[in-house]
């Protein structure tokens, strides 16, 4: 971009005014795409003061509304953009625009490296007084900017616009000594202009040279690139080669992987199947224990009924003797009293214990011989207590069935508790449980 530009300010210095705006309009287009606001602006400023130069102030507006905007924080930038703009003013002749423009420029220009840009100023502010037919105002601002003391370009132009301007007054003579003035400063200009001739045209030879270089290292790259593509091209064909083994592979280890797990399927359905069928056993069994549990219950169930059958006869029989005996009528009657003592001795030996035993070992078979194997030294009498309490039959319950009182009921299950040998923590009925 600045390459362009520098290039187009050249063809500006020359005056070939087409050449010029064809490189800043393509340093302009660059700065664009770029996105580079403030070389947009300041690009957009150059061809302002080129469509200025050609004559074309429609096309210097677009091109300075466009650049102003962009340049509130490029104030050197921002001045130039003002001058074209006065001088753009000027050739659409909104006189009063453009002046009000130049004055507020023209204090900003007192430093001596601001004097083309004074003078440039000085001489649109005479344009637009003799525009305005103002020749008097006019030729004050031409000798402001004849004794600014410009460069020899400048120079020409002052003094070229003076001479013009005492003809227009009819001052001939003074005419004359500026136009002297002119041929003078115009012999120097083109010396000037030969030496900056000879510059510009080395310039551009070592643009050339650069663009020369440029050229062949674009074919270098262009030779590299292909290069580059080719290995790439032979790495994408081989990488393809080798996804094409790798994927053979895996296809194969899937397939493998497959059969494997269609394998270890079946054997897990057998597994399944056998640990379906070890289930149902199991399950069958356990019915068949819950089967037996529930006939053991019922029939012990039935031998409660029965021993508190018995408990309840016996207290019968118990109350019945008891009110007897209290009875004066039958106590002085020996036959009686002879027949009640038979009674309280049956009551004693109880005939129907041993039934009774027979149905318990048929029920809870085993318990007796593992309880008389465990603790061979308990007495037929702690067996039959033993057996009570292990039907859960209360201490009221026993003692009525062994004609005891339930006091001595609980002292015998202490005793047995020690026989035993049985825990603190543990109660006889639960030890009985675990035989």
């Amino acid at each position: 971009m600045t390459v362009l530009n520098n290039i187009g300010i050249l063809y500006f210095q020359e005056e070939d005014l087409s050449q010029a705006k064809d490189y800043f309009i393509k340093a302009y287009q660059k700065a664009k795409l770029v996105g580079d606001e403030v070389k947009v602006g300041y690009y957009a400023v150059n061809l302002a003061l080129v469509s200025n130069k050609m004559k074309a102030p429609d096309s210097a507006q677009i091109y300075i509304d466009e650049a102003l905007p962009l340049l509130k924080n490029e104030p050197k930038v921002l001045v130039t953009g003002k001058m074209a703009q006065s001088e753009m003013f000027l050739l659409k002749k909104q006189y009063a625009k453009s002046e009000d423009i130049a004055l507020n420029l023209l204090p900003k220009f007192q430093d001596i490296s601001q004097v083309e840009n004074r003078v440039f100023i000085l001489l649109v502010l005479a344009q637009i007084n003799e525009d305005q037919n103002r020749l008097d105002k006019a030729l004050y601002y031409g000798i402001e900017a004849r004794n600014t003391q410009p460069g020899v370009e400048n120079r020409e132009e002052v003094y070229s616009y003076l001479s013009n301007l005492y003809g227009k007054k009819g001052q001939l003579e003074k005419a004359l000594v500026y136009k002297d003035s002119v041929i003078i400063a115009s012999d120097s200009l083109a010396d000037i202009r030969n030496s900056k001739l000879f510059e510009t045209e080395k310039v551009k030879f070592q643009i050339q040279n650069y663009q020369h270089e440029l050229s062949e290292s674009k074919e270098v790259l262009k030779q590299e690139r292909r290069f580059f593509y080719s290995i790439i091209g032979i790495t994408l064909l081989s990488m393809g080669f080798i996804l094409w083994i790798f994927r053979s592979n895996s296809i194969k280890h899937k397939q493998r992987k497959t059969i494997v797990e269609l394998e270890l399927a079946k054997e897990k359905s057998d597994y399944l199947l056998i640990q379906k069928q070890l289930h149902e056993q199991e399950t069958l069994a356990l019915l068949e224990q819950e089967r037996f549990k529930n006939e053991l219950e019922v029939k012990n169930r039935k031998l409660t009924a029965k021993a508190l059958y018995l408990s309840s006869k016996n207290d019968l029989i118990e109350e019945v003797l008891q009110s007897l005996s209290q009875n004066t009528e039958i106590v002085e009657n020996p036959e009686l009293k002879k027949q009640i003592r038979e009674l309280k001795k049956h009551l004693k030996t109880d005939t129907q214990w041993d039934s009774f035993f027979t149905h318990f070992e048929e029920i809870n078979q085993g318990f007796l011989d593992r309880l008389r194997h465990k603790h061979d030294k308990l007495t037929p009498s702690d067996i039959r207590y033993i057996t009570y309490l292990y039907m859960n039959l209360s201490n009221k319950e026993i003692a009525s069935l062994l004609n005891i009182t339930p006091q001595s009921c609980r002292k015998r299950k202490e005793r047995l508790s020690s026989k035993l040998n049985i825990p603190d923590n543990t109660t006889l009925h639960n030890y009985l449980s675990m035989i």
